[in-house]
């Protein structure tokens, strides 16, 4: 996708924070009636703000956020990344600003899935690249996985009869159950909780001062007030 402030490569003016965002991964990021709104889009603006800088957004694919913050692209990724051990040997990581596990999406109607074991031979939907993907291929290598580029798409194959279940955080399955009707989430997480990150390159001083904008942020209460405003009583935990 397009860069919906700035698509520069090089080093970032003194002003500006640039951020690298997937906005398919709905309530963290979205497009809607055109602007770019969700809560990391409201916690880089905040984070920006700590930093003195004005936030602006780069639109891409999942898979290329971490790419974006190695080559110089971005000088941060922020859009619901897992700060998974593999992905740290890529990139370095802010502290985390909440924690998630993933749940279990099928179809309102569907009684016959209860746990992750009951889809062995079932068509999953999965947003490509991310950590839920590898996750549930691990888990049920028998199953028929059919990939999509955004969460949103995801869930739509769902309700459409397309594929049984998907797999993807819990605050995101919520919102989509309340949004698209015709579904429901299953209770039981899949997995521990996971940390959500911020990415950026290896030995760039940006990351210490995004973990002090997240410690400040967390002392004035934002990150509750952003929580509760785009999750509800679905909020993660908090990343302390």
């Amino acid at each position: 996708m397009t860069g919906c402030s700035t698509t520069g490569t090089g080093s970032s003016s003194e002003g500006t924070l640039r951020v690298a965002i997937n906005p398919g991964f709905v309530p963290f990021e979205q497009i809607e009636n055109g602007e770019l709104v969700g809560f990391d889009v409201d916690l880089a603006n905040a984070v920006a703000a700590k930093l003195g800088k004005k936030a602006t957004f780069d639109q891409m694919p999942f898979t290329s956020l971490l790419a974006a913050v190695k080559s110089g692209r971005a000088d941060v990724a922020i859009s619901g990344i897992l700060g998974t051990p593999e992905r740290q040997k890529e990139v370095a990581f802010s502290k985390p600003y909440m924690h998630d596990s993933f749940v279990l999406t099928v179809s309102e109607s569907n009684t016959a899935v209860t746990q992750l074991a009951d889809l062995e031979h079932s068509r999953i939907a999965v947003q490509v690249g991310t950590i839920p993907e590898e996750f549930v291929r691990d888990k049920l290598p028998s199953a028929t996985f059919v990939t999509v580029q955004d969460t949103p798409a995801a869930f739509q194959l769902v309700a459409q009869g397309r594929a049984d279940a998907v797999v993807t955080d819990a605050p995101v399955a919520g919102y989509y159950v309340k949004k698209v009707g015709k579904l429901k989430m299953l209770p039981t997480p899949l997995n521990t909780a996971q940390p959500i990150v911020a990415a950026l390159a290896k030995d760039n001083p940006l990351t210490a001062q995004i973990d002090t904008a997240l410690d400040e942020l967390t002392a004035d209460g934002t990150l509750a007030k952003l929580r509760a405003t785009w999750f509800g009583d679905l909020a993660p935990q908090d990343g302390a």
